[in-house]
């Protein structure tokens, strides 16, 4: 029998850093498009030439979720398929991953499809519990029991809105509410949805907010993903406050990739903990 785990390019997961795992870790791309010019979010996108372009374009920016014959290539390639997406309130990816899941089906191949309820660093957290899972030698049907989004949690501060307001991502009046007032409010991912916490003036309160709030979403957490829009510095720092504050905690630092540099934007924070 064979095993996978299928990510969307949301997850900032690139193939490579999973060579060496139990199973393979495949990720479908989502398309980001800058006027005329279409990027795909794989492995060879550049996200700093991607930034550059949404910091010169005047032109519509927009993204797409793969389609479903994307996905079920891929999921005919194992006998057994974990696939983890993006939120479901938050891009058609799920469900475009729900109806191969369901042509494949038809001929013995097995599919759990997980709505990660959020993005970035959940979905990696989630593929990391898995091949944990699978070295263990738990079988397929206990680790869909296992792996739920209620036992992952995503924190953000960013710098700008403007991707996430004009594609319909956050509430239109909190997100120009933020902009206008130039603060740095910290939300987090509810129940696929984002929501404010805090109304803060500085990046530097946000994020000591943000450390200071964790403890409210999960009692206790050992694994803390860091998910950095081109400001590692920032992110170290980040890391260091997490690990001062708490005791036997793994920090872990990600670059973004396309689809979560061009919502988060340049500068932009995730923290996702389980």
């Amino acid at each position: 029998m064979t095993y996978q785990i299928v990510v969307d390019s949301s997850a900032d997961i690139l193939e490579d850093e999973f060579k060496d795992a139990i199973c393979k870790v495949r990720v479908v791309p989502l398309t980001i498009k800058i006027g005329s010019t279409e990027y795909v979010d794989d492995a060879n996108l550049d996200t700093s030439e991607l930034l550059e372009a949404m910091a010169n374009s005047k032109e519509k920016e927009t993204t797409a979720c793969p389609s479903p014959e994307a996905f079920e290539r891929i999921f005919r390639e194992a006998d057994y398929t974990f696939c983890i997406t993006i939120s479901a309130k938050l891009s058609g990816t799920y469900n475009s991953a729900c109806l191969a899941r369901d042509i494949v089906k038809k001929d013995g191949h097995q599919v759990m499809v997980i709505d990660s309820k959020a993005v970035a660093g959940v979905a990696r957290l989630m593929t990391l519990d898995i091949i944990d899972n699978l070295a263990k030698g738990n079988d397929y049907n206990t680790i869909c029991l296992k792996v739920v989004p209620e036992k992952y949690n995503l924190l953000f501060v960013l710098n700008t809105y403007d991707n996430l307001i004009k594609n319909g991502r956050m509430n239109k009046f909190v997100g120009m509410v933020a902009s206008l007032l130039s603060i740095r409010p910290l939300f987090c991912a509810s129940d696929g949805e984002i929501k404010l916490i805090k109304k803060i003036r500085t990046m530097t309160k946000s994020l000591a907010s943000l450390v200071d709030e964790m403890p409210n979403l999960a009692a206790s957490f050992n694994h803390v993903v860091i998910s950095y829009v081109n400001n590692l510095d920032v992110a170290e720092g980040l890391a260091k406050n997490i690990k001062n504050k708490y005791a036997n905690v793994e920090v872990e630092l990600v670059p973004t990739r396309g689809l979560t540099t061009f919502y988060a934007q340049q500068g932009g924070i995730i923290v996702s903990f389980r």
